[in-house]
């Protein structure tokens, strides 16, 4: 018997260009070496040794170390500001334009670091490792683009958390703003390198619970923030 059907035709699959998945290795290889090393200790030998390309890749895929540097916070930094940004929206939306609520606004400032941070995988959980490095040393070809993403997004939590206090001066509100990043930067990047406060607690404190690091932190800065003295 002869089949006489027709076979349909079976989806093409596309393939990544190579130069795409060379380009993205390179990426998340040099942010894992940044984060680990530092920004200084690293060299393009050491990325495109690690990322198994050629020396002349970096170069190749963008321009020079210092570029390279600019897209990976430009990325990471984008991608955090994005869902911090996207909770605020909602807060705000939800409330109209009368008084926000306070935990409402400091949740959508730390839960998304946090889950983030503490992820086991994912370029995303070694961005408060790079902006320790940025914060503790100038560097004008960073500080610029670091100071607009920030900014801006700072800005909108600022008047955000002022509409949820009114009450408290606005300097005070730029302080303790300060004190939440602090925080969070700490608590962070010990959690994924030293586990310190694991060692202090003797146990009883897990630096690398997402939930527990949010609740506490959310309950600290709401106090915080409430104080008007």
């Amino acid at each position: 018997m002869q089949f006489s059907g027709k076979l349909s035709a079976l989806p093409r699959i596309k393939k990544r260009r190579p130069e795409y998945d060379s380009k993205r290795q390179l990426f998340d290889v040099a942010v894992r070496l940044f984060a680990e090393r530092g920004l200084d200790a690293v060299s393009v030998r050491d990325i495109t040794s690690a990322a198994g390309v050629n020396l002349g890749a970096v170069n190749y895929h963008f321009g020079s170390k210092d570029t390279l540097i600019h897209e990976i916070y430009a990325e990471l930094l984008g991608s955090l500001q994005s869902r911090r940004l996207a909770r605020l929206d909602k807060v705000e939306a939800e409330a109209g334009g009368g008084r926000l609520d306070l935990e409402s606004v400091l949740r959508a400032l730390i839960e998304p670091t946090v889950q983030e941070g503490l992820k086991s995988e994912g370029s995303l959980n070694f961005l408060p490792r790079l902006m320790f490095q940025a914060y503790a040393v100038s560097r004008p070809f960073l500080d610029d683009r670091l100071a607009e993403e920030n900014d801006r997004t700072a800005l909108r939590f600022l008047d955000a958390l002022s509409r949820s206090v009114p009450e408290v001066p606005y300097e005070r509100i730029c302080l303790r703003y300060y004190a939440i990043i602090g925080g969070l930067l700490q608590l962070i990047t010990d959690a994924q390198g030293a586990r310190r406060i694991e060692r202090l607690s003797q146990g009883r404190c897990s630096g690398a619970n997402p939930n527990l690091i949010t609740e506490e932190l959310v309950a600290l800065y709401k106090g915080g923030f409430s104080a008007t003295q």
